[in-house]
C-alpha cells in the first residue's frame, strides 16, 4: 500500500497508538502494540497479521523490504513531533506496529481453569508426532520483562513450545516484546489456565517433566541427562513453582552456585536450563 501522509494527531486511523503510555500494561483483549525498527520489521515479516504501522520517512525508507512484504498493511508517516503527541510520550523509536492477536494469545477472551482447550490443536499434535521435544511451561511471572526474557531464551534454545500462565504478565505487552526483541513473532507460544493439568496431560503422552527449584531433592543440573521428550517447569519470580506442580513433575533440577548466593532471576535461571538442556543439544546451535 502507499504510504499515507498524516499531520493531524486526532487522525482517527491513529487510534491504536493514542496515549499508549496511559494505557499501561493492560492487555487489548484482540490488539498489540510492537515499537523500535528491529521489532517492527521481525512483526512485518512473521505471520501474525498487522493492523497499520505508524512511521516516520526515515524509519519508512529502511524498513522498505519488510514493508514491501506485507502490501495490505496501511502506513502511516508523520513527524517526530506528530508521533510523540499521538503516543502520549518521548517516543524516540520512531516507529510503531499495531498487530493482531492470534487466538491462543488472546489473554482476556480465555475462560479461567481451562487448559488444552487454549492451546492450538496443530500445536499440540505436530510435537506428538516428534520422538524429541523441548516444551518450557512457566508459572506466575509478573514481571513483562521476565516473560520477554524467557520468549528470547526460548527462541535462542530451540523450546518447541512456550506455555505461559495466563495469570502471569502478557507476552504482547509492549514491555515484554521488546525484552524479546521481537523474537515472540517467532517463537510457538500458548496461554493455560489449569497448569497441573496440563503437566499431567505432557507426563500421559509420554514427556518427562523436570521441575526447576532449589529445593532438598533437586539434582544438579549437571547430573541430569536430558529425556528425548522434555518440559521443563519454571515458577514465579519470587516464590517459585508451587508444591502442586512440583509434585506432579518427574524430577526436580537446580543450577549449582557458590555459598551464599540464594538464586538467580528467573530469566537468567531458565536461560541456563533452556541452553543446558536444550540447546546444548541441538546440532543447529
Amino acid at each position: 500500500m502507499t504510504p499515507v501522509r498524516v499531520d493531524d494527531p486526532d487522525d482517527p486511523r491513529l487510534a491504536d497508538y493514542r496515549e499508549l503510555e496511559a494505557l499501561g500494561h493492560r492487555p487489548d483483549p484482540r490488539r498489540f502494540i510492537a515499537e523500535s525498527e528491529l521489532v517492527v520489521e521481525r512483526l512485518l515479516r512473521s505471520p501474525y497479521p498487522v493492523a497499520s504501522v505508524l512511521t516516520t520517512e526515515s524509519h519508512r525508507a529502511r524498513l522498505g523490504p519488510a514493508l514491501a512484504s506485507r502490501p495490505e498493511v496501511p502506513v502511516y508517516v508523520g513527524e517526530q513531533a506528530l508521533l510523540r503527541t499521538v503516543v502520549g510520550f518521548n517516543f524516540h523509536r520512531g516507529v510503531a506496529a499495531c498487530g493482531l492477536r492470534p487466538p491462543a494469545l488472546r489473554w482476556a477472551d480465555m475462560a479461567r481453569g481451562t487448559a488444552f482447550e487454549d492451546v492450538p490443536e496443530d500445536m499440540l499434535s505436530a510435537l506428538g508426532e516428534r520422538p524429541a521435544y523441548t516444551i518450557a511451561l512457566a508459572q506466575g511471572l509478573s514481571d513483562p520483562a521476565n516473560v520477554g526474557a524467557i520468549v528470547r531464551a526460548a527462541r535462542a534454545f530451540g523450546v518447541d513450545l512456550l506455555l505461559l500462565d495466563r495469570a502471569g504478565a502478557d507476552p504482547l505487552s509492549r514491555r515484554a516484546i521488546r525484552a524479546a526483541a521481537g523474537n515472540v513473532f517467532a517463537q510457538a507460544i500458548a496461554g493455560v489456565g489449569d497448569l497441573v493439568a496440563v503437566v499431567g496431560r505432557l507426563r500421559r503422552a509420554g514427556a518427562t517433566v523436570l521441575a526447576a527449584t532449589p529445593g532438598p531433592r533437586a539434582r544438579p543440573l549437571g547430573a541430569v541427562v536430558r529425556p528425548a521428550r522434555l518440559v521443563i517447569l519454571v515458577g514465579s519470580e519470587g516464590q517459585g513453582l508451587p508444591a502442586t506442580l512440583r509434585a506432579v513433575s518427574d524430577d526436580e533440577v537446580a543450577i549449582p552456585m557458590r555459598p551464599g548466593v540464594d538464586s538467580l532471576g528467573v530469566a537468567a535461571a531458565t536461560a541456563i536450563l533452556l541452553y543446558a538442556l536444550a540447546g546444548a543439544q541441538d546440532p543447529g546451535l
